[in-house]
């Protein structure tokens, strides 16, 4: 195609008002990429033949086609021009099929649980008696749905009595009464240097002071985590031993006892958020059950059966069980037994399983997916639906993030899991949204095509 041709089909009708030109023309660029009127190999007006009728300056167009560049949107030719690039267009129109994929939030793939809860509901529905279900019941939840959802819960050496469990509403409801109960405002709580946002975010609404501890391949690291109990007199600490988020790492068990062992030596409460231990076929021992006497252990439904069943569980020490009930109390009063019913009628049909399998199915071939398109990321036997994206040396996490939103695509900031002021090295990239592995796949292979070509000096971050 000429260039007349190539302009007259391209040339874009308004550029942005607002932010710098060069960014406006860009985002001119891909517009037309996505929406067709640029093709694979078009070549691209001269700088000062694009200026002249933009009325832009040469060096406007001269910087706008560096970044575009720099993105991945065009590749330069010494003395033949300017072309917009093959790969880069096959995917970007592929995904402006979609709108903006959010791989920022943690949620799990599309499966059976809406048929499966919907049959389940309208079963509950169709008895002859709802009336139990709507009465006020016990701040800790049934008696009857504790049992049986502690005994799911037990495993091997690990045994939670139904006693010690509470139903709160979701993990987030558990992490808030956990800490209620062992920090007051201004305490210091021991976390990794990279954290569970919500954990970050009910700490802040607590006034609660994090210190950071490093991090190894496994997690935690028990010696900094000593130095920084010293350093700072935190007596609490809360941790994800099993597919800790963002980082998807997991404690051996020889770790998990050195992390029990220390909590004793340093006389610090232990907060365990074991929310993905479901992912493993057999749940990896808890710190729970290493010490038991000083561990509040949090697991979750909302994880494996859908972000809106906000039904989570509280295990809390004996000496807790009282104040744990009085916070209920105040909280919530009770979980909406709708839900535990549910819980229990999902354990008692062999349904319950039935999900986790297909759960655990889905983030494997999910990761699988991962892999082939970032063979560098850490390997994961059993993983869960995000994957920790190491950064090649001339990106930061912060200029990925962004270059990712230009492109519709939402990785996770660093400033929502950071503690402190440290800068990671990689990004946590959630892989529940796109709709089917080949959308996957497609929106992995555009992050690949933005980290093969150096950032941009500026990025917009608007």
């Amino acid at each position: 195609m000429s260039l007349d041709e190539t302009f007259s089909r391209w040339r874009p009708r308004q550029l942005a008002s607002e932010g710098p030109r060069y960014l406006a023309l860009v985002n001119a660029l891909e517009q037309g990429i996505a929406d067709g009127r640029l093709s694979d190999g078009d070549r691209l007006p001269p700088h000062r033949e694009l200026a002249q009728q933009l009325g832009l300056s040469v060096g406007t167009v001269a910087k706008a086609y560096q970044e575009a560049e720099q993105r991945g949107i065009v590749s330069g030719h010494v003395g033949q021009g300017t072309f917009v690039r093959r790969r880069f267009a096959a995917r970007a129109e592929a995904a402006a099929r979609h709108e903006s994929v959010n791989l920022a939030l943690n949620m799990p793939a599309e499966g059976n649980e809406t048929q499966i809860l919907s049959a389940l509901f309208g079963e509950v529905a169709r008895e002859q008696d709802l009336a139990p279900l709507l009465r006020y019941h016990p701040h800790g939840g049934i008696r009857r749905h504790r049992e049986v959802i502690a005994a799911s819960l037990s495993v091997n050496s690990f045994t939670l009595e139904p006693a010690r469990l509470f139903l709160c509403n979701g993990a987030q409801h558990a992490i808030d009464i956990a800490l209620r109960l062992v920090a007051k405002p201004g305490a210091s709580i021991l976390v990794d240097a990279f954290t569970y946002s919500g954990f970050k975010a009910i700490a802040a609404a607590s006034h609660l002071n994090l210190v950071p501890v490093e991090m190894d391949e496994e997690g935690l690291d028990p010696e900094a985590m000593t130095q920084a109990c010293r350093a700072s007199g935190a007596r609490v600490l809360y941790c994800m031993p099993t597919l800790q988020s963002p980082t998807a790492r997991t404690m051996t068990l020889g770790r998990r006892r050195r992390i029990a062992e220390l909590a004793e030596e340093l006389d610090l409460i232990v907060i365990e958020d074991d929310v993905y231990g479901f992912f493993f076929p057999e749940r990896p021992v808890p710190i729970a059950t290493l010490a038991p006497g000083r561990t509040f252990y949090v697991t979750s439904y909302s994880k494996c059966v859908a972000p809106g069943f906000r039904l989570g569980t509280l295990t809390v020490p004996t000496a807790n069980i009282a104040q744990a009930e009085l916070l209920l109390h105040a909280s919530a009063w009770f979980v909406a037994p709708l839900l535990s019913e549910a819980v229990v009628r999902l354990i008692e049909s062999g349904k319950l399983e039935e999900l986790l399998r297909e759960r655990r199915r889905q983030a494997l071939e999910r990761y699988r997916v991962f892999l082939n398109v970032f063979p560098n990321a850490p390997k994961l036997q059993y993983p869960a639906f995000y994957g920790w994206l190491p950064l090649p040396k001339e990106w930061s996490a912060d200029q990925f993030t962004a270059a990712a939103r230009v492109h519709g695509i939402l990785v996770t900031p660093p400033i929502s899991s950071a503690v402190g002021e440290v800068h990671p090295a990689a990004v946590r990239i959630c892989l529940g949204a796109p709709k089917n592995l080949e959308e996957l796949s497609t929106v992995l292979q555009i992050l690949r095509d933005i980290l093969a070509h150096r950032p941009a000096n500026v990025v917009s971050v608007a």
